[in-house]
């Protein structure tokens, strides 16, 4: 009877002391960060068709000589499909248009490829954004003759009337400030080519909010994004908008991969901070890439990392003409 009673005090013990160290290490550990919600249809309508036409460029790059079928056939999917969302039909659209049109990506006459920067015919104008020109000055109407008047019969003269007394002294007229300049072209502004869907990274602001993300590529030559790309390259900008500064070390890899449809050349780069653009926020991550002249469709996708944040974006993808 007393080995029983001891063999239950000490089992009674041992439970005892198990669970005071389960439940006191739960009770002392931290709680987890709540991740951010995922991006949804409702704040990106043109979701659906980016998670489809993303890999597809992938999959393009991978295998360049299938890669205008792959791209129109992952496009037709969307453009044709009358329930999906709005967005989605006008990007597959145009992505259709791009790779199927290569008549609109001839480098005009006159121009000679690869020796200066221009607005190559089939990308719409009002997506590109460059120096701005300066306003012409408006054509003044010229002034009506003014109506001959006959003279006044003149009248007897009037009596002349005392002199008045002396009117004060009035004060000088105080100048009107000279007018400011209209602002000009900014030096050295090259031409870019905006991707067709901007991305999204939720949770990647400072207080928690979502950062929309830009995406541009400027076709060489050009002096900017510094060191600027040369005839035949692509420099690629990705801009975080609203985050803070990057971080010295991006702990995961934003990447860009690209498919050259006009020559089947092809690649993948990782998009990096650079110190002399936006070194301070927003972070901005950028890439040189030698595509070569030709109808160039590309996919950045990936993470960024932040001074305080990790962030996940939406892929996106842009379309650029190299001259």
């Amino acid at each position: 009877m007393t080995r029983i009673r001891s063999l239950l005090v000490t089992t009674t013990v041992a439970i005892g002391s198990s669970a005071a160290v389960l439940f006191g290490g739960v009770a002392g550990a931290d709680p987890a960060a709540p991740l951010p919600m995922p991006i949804d249809a409702l704040q990106a309508p043109g979701l659906s068709a980016i998670q489809s036409l993303s890999p597809a460029i992938q999959q393009a790059a991978s295998d360049p000589g299938n890669a205008a079928s792959m791209l129109m056939a992952a496009a037709q999917a969307f453009a044709g499909n009358a329930a999906a969302p709005t967005d989605s039909r006008n990007l597959a659209t145009a992505v259709s248009q791009f790779v199927a049109d290569p008549a609109a990506h001839v480098v005009p006459a006159g121009v000679v490829p690869g020796a200066e920067a221009h607005l190559a015919p089939g990308v719409d104008p009002a997506h590109a954004v460059g120096p701005v020109p300066e306003a012409a000055a408006p054509v003044q109407p010229e002034a009506a003759p003014a109506p001959v008047v006959a003279p006044a019969p003149e009248a007897a003269p009037a009596p002349a009337p005392e002199a008045p007394a002396p009117a004060p002294e009035a004060p000088a007229a105080v100048a009107a400030p000279a007018a400011v300049p209209a602002p000009g072209p900014i030096p050295d502004a090259p031409i870019t080519q905006d991707f067709m869907y901007p991305s999204i990274g939720n949770g990647c602001l400072s207080d928690g909010g979502a950062s929309i993300a830009t995406a541009v590529s400027v076709a060489g030559p050009a002096k900017i994004p510094a060191p600027g790309p040369a005839a035949g390259q692509t420099a690629y900008v990705f801009t975080a908008v609203g985050t803070s500064a990057p971080a010295a070390e991006q702990k995961l890899p934003l990447n860009l991969t690209w498919v050259n449809l006009s020559t089947g050349k092809s690649g993948t780069v990782t998009l990096k901070p650079q110190a002399d653009i936006n070194a301070a926020g927003p972070t901005t991550l950028t890439a040189i890439v030698d595509t070569g002249s030709g109808s160039v469709m590309s996919t950045i996708f990936g993470q960024v990392t932040t001074v305080d944040k990790q962030c996940q974006f939406m892929p996106t993808i842009g379309s650029t003409v190299v001259p």
